[in-house]
């Protein structure tokens, strides 16, 4: 029961960090080009704020993976993004908002990988899907009344720096939950620390076993191996599936520039500057509405899959926002884009927990997070200067044939007989 509070908190934490952080984030290309940012500088922003998240979380996975002191470092992480929101209030350049950037993303990457781990370490293996799904539902639905309230505020004639000022009230609210309702266990307990159905640890793993004996533990290392999983003491992190995925990973990350330019195509397409949030809005909602669900089926039919599904739509997606020549358009657009993040964010973060070692497990989402991060400095700076040198759709274009490159190696991949078929098989 406490391991279920400690979920719902942290998913309530991310709904209210959500909420500040897509109050400001649908607003800051409009407010950078403002400031006399061009695409360029705008995508540089984005990427580097990435990639400095990156840096964080390699520095935040290995110490809570060492100090096993994961809620300091996700209350740091989010202390850190709350106390940044006054700089971007007062930002008079394009310089400032990046200054503003890189410590919100430094505090989001200090957070991400030990509440992750947090999140699978009170999580039996066989939800994972489900306890991902919900913390991404949970996130997304605060990504959801985010831009809703930026409208609202911009609409009653206030400015950007207003809804700068406000969005720092749901962020102490976030951080104000982590102090008081998320728990951890200590560095030596178990998910069932008494009572009959106490687990025992299971060496190399972290997470412990039912204690019922030498064929219930045998039984488990089969459960283990089915799912890909070596339950040994000194089971290596890099193995040939984290690194086949590590790799797909990074090339459709090459792909997937800033959705600043998501923005910046509906500002092209006509957009006024008081609907965008609202048009954000829509690819929130239905990512919120559909990330549990797909995380349920990503339990049932094998997360790799699933995700294999959210490489496909992704491609296709960022195709038609490239040939989309009417702003109207965008209303369907907006909505699909929803669905692949739902297919994608919280099913691959999932997948990639069943690929890593209990005692490992920060480090592991560390290093998959720095993938991502380093990779989308020259994503979006590279889709900034397409679409300043030849066109908008030049920049989804080059998305959509990376994430197709990308899906092809990981359905190789799959249909080799790595995870994805079997895991989904025993779910």
């Amino acid at each position: 029961m406490r391991e279920r509070k400690t979920i719902f908190a942290l998913g309530w934490v991310s709904f209210f960090m959500d909420v500040s952080s897509e109050m400001i984030y649908p607003l800051l290309p409009s407010f950078l080009s403002s400031l006399g940012a061009r695409s360029v500088a705008i995508g540089f922003v984005a990427g580097l704020s990435e990639t400095t998240a990156s840096f964080f979380r390699v520095i935040s996975g290995y110490l809570s993976d060492r100090l096993k002191r994961k809620k300091a470092a996700i209350l740091l992480g989010y202390g850190l993004s709350t106390l940044a929101r006054p700089l971007l209030a007062v930002s008079a350049s394009w310089a400032h908002v990046l200054g503003f950037r890189l410590i919100d993303r430094a505090g989001k990457g200090v957070r991400t990988p030990p509440r992750d781990a947090l999140i699978a370490e009170v999580s039996p293996a066989d939800r994972y899907g489900r306890s991902f799904g919900l913390q991404r539902a949970m996130d997304t639905a605060g990504a959801v009344l985010g831009p809703a309230l930026a409208a609202l505020i911009l609409s009653a004639g206030l400015g950007y720096r207003s809804v700068f000022w406000i969005s720092f009230i749901p962020a102490a609210i976030a951080v104000a939950i982590i102090r008081v309702f998320v728990q951890e266990r200590g560095p030596h307990a178990s998910p069932a620390a008494s009572g009959p159905n106490a687990r025992a640890p299971v060496a190399g793993d972290g997470e412990g076993a039912p204690a019922r004996g030498a064929a219930s533990s045998a039984s488990e290392h089969v459960r283990g191996a089915i799912a890909g999983r070596t339950r040994v003491s000194g089971t290596p992190l890099f193995t040939r599936e984290l690194k086949i995925f590590l790799v797909v990973t990074a090339i459709f990350s090459l792909g997937n520039s800033s959705n600043f330019f998501l923005v910046l195509r509906a500002k092209d397409l006509g957009f006024a500057d008081s609907v965008v949030p609202i048009l954000y809005m829509t690819m929130n909602v239905s990512s919120a509405l559909l990330a549990y669900p797909a995380g349920r089926l990503a339990d049932r039919f094998g997360k790799g899959r699933i995700a294999f599904l959210g490489y496909l739509l992704y491609a296709a997606l960022y195709a038609l926002f490239a040939l989309a020549s009417n702003m109207n358009v965008l209303w369907i657009l907006f909505p699909l884009q929803g669905i692949y993040l739902a297919f994608t964010e919280g099913v691959g973060t999932a997948y990639l927990a069943t690929l890593l070692p209990g005692a490992r497990r920060s480090t592991g989402f560390a290093i998959y997070h720095t993938v991502i991060g380093i990779a989308l400095l020259p994503a979006s700076t590279f889709g900034g200067w397409l679409w300043d040198r030849f066109s908008p759709p030049a920049t989804f274009l080059a998305g959509s044939a990376l994430s197709l490159a990308a899906g092809a190696i990981f359905a190789a991949a799959l249909l080799r007989g790595n995870r994805a078929p079997k895991e989904g098989a025993s779910s």
